[in-house]
């Protein structure tokens, strides 16, 4: 207990002295001293340097974790290519690539085990050293077959157990999960919805889907299938989700109101800037995002209304786009459907939000390995 203690302190917190370290974790001098020779001694803390001292004593050495024991990667995986990183144990990312599949066969695993294996011989990782992947995909993968579902943009990966041909070709432990999950990590942990424990994540872009955090932990479902949302209805007449607010039917609504453009995203971040000043649109950008707001308030109203979060997380590059405008109208709308009233923010829309959220979870396996 005292060793994991003291390797998740110097992760969050290193380089530390050993005083530092005993004040950290609360332990005695001589326990703190031999807690080090023995991480030393198998290699997963190393000697980081001096800090001046202030007074007549001598400088305070430092110890750092050795962040060469372990590493893992992270995988993005769409449609024509993949979106690669690996990150140190501390979480340093350290090399990423992205690869295009298009013209290497109908089997993509063979093109990734041979991406991921080149890039960790190129960083000079040890293959005996802890190391596991995470990939993210567009889809959900069943959790007793391994098969792919919801996603027919991915024929390549049908018809097969995915994590454990993974498993199989990387030699590492592989864990597939949802990207839309991914990104909802990447939030919690770096983004938006730090600081929340129960949040419910609306991804908008050429499709439709959620996630949901509750306690801090993504719901899954039994069937991994939680959050696919794309194809529900959500209306009377038998709308379903994605006709109401995925990129096509933004982009119609958009037309309804006289916002020329030609993609979905671009109108609504025309809208958004003329009404806060910038250069006046066509149209009635008012009503486009007021109307979409109503959209939005409907689709997610049962889940809201189901986990009762804290926060809802407007995500994908329409809700990204829509910043808090479109974030406050949206509010509004759902605060006149339910009782509890969580706050309704965009998302942070990082680059590789997948992949990070890939990597987070990757390394957080890893040191759960290692650390005990």
């Amino acid at each position: 207990m005292n060793d994991r203690a003291a390797l998740q302190a110097l992760v969050l917190h290193g380089p530390l002295s050993r005083t530092e370290l005993e004040h950290e974790i609360g332990l005695s001098k001589p326990a703190a001293a031999e807690l080090l020779r023995r991480l030393e001694e198998v290699d997963l803390v190393r000697q980081d340097g001096h800090r001046a001292s202030t007074g007549p004593g001598p400088n305070a050495r430092l110890w750092s974790i050795n962040e060469r024991a372990g590493h893992a990667v992270g995988i993005d995986v769409v449609s024509a290519s993949f979106d690669l990183g690996v990150v140190d144990l501390t979480g340093t990312l350290i090399a990423e690539r992205k690869v295009n599949l298009r013209g290497t066969g109908p089997d993509p695993v063979p093109t990734l085990r041979r991406v991921v294996q080149e890039t960790i011989r190129e960083q000079g990782l040890r293959g005996d050293l802890p190391c596991r992947a995470v990939v993210g995909i567009s889809g959900s993968i069943d959790p007793v077959t391994g098969f792919l579902g919801y996603a027919p943009h991915l024929p390549r990966w049908y018809g097969f157990d995915v994590p454990d041909r993974l498993t199989e070709a990387l030699g590492m432990p592989v864990t597939v999960e949802n990207d839309v999950n991914l990104v909802a990590t990447d939030e919690y942990r770096h983004g938006c919805a730090r600081g929340y424990r129960d949040v419910v994540l609306l991804w908008m872009s050429r499709g439709v889907a959620a996630a949901v955090l509750v306690d801090g932990r993504l719901h899954r479902g039994s069937h991994g299938a939680a959050g696919e949302v794309d194809f529900a209805p959500v209306s009377l007449d038998g709308r379903r989700m994605s006709e109401l607010i995925d990129a096509g039917a933004v982009l119609a609504l958009a037309e309804t109101y006289g916002l020329g453009a030609s993609r979905a995203v671009t109108a609504v971040r025309r809208a958004v800037a003329a009404l806060n000043g910038g250069k006046p649109t066509t149209g009635d950008p008012d009503g486009f995002l007021s109307e979409l707001a109503g959209r939005i308030a409907h689709a997610a109203v049962i889940a809201v209304t189901l986990i009762d979060p804290q926060l809802v997380v407007l995500s994908g590059d329409l809700g990204v786009a829509g910043g808090d405008r479109l974030a406050d109208r949206v509010a509004d709308r759902l605060h006149r459907l339910v009782a509890h009233r969580p706050e309704v923010r965009p998302g942070t829309g990082r680059d590789h939000a997948v992949r990070h959220g890939a990597l987070a979870a990757a390394i957080q396996q890893v040191r759960d390995e290692m650390f005990g």
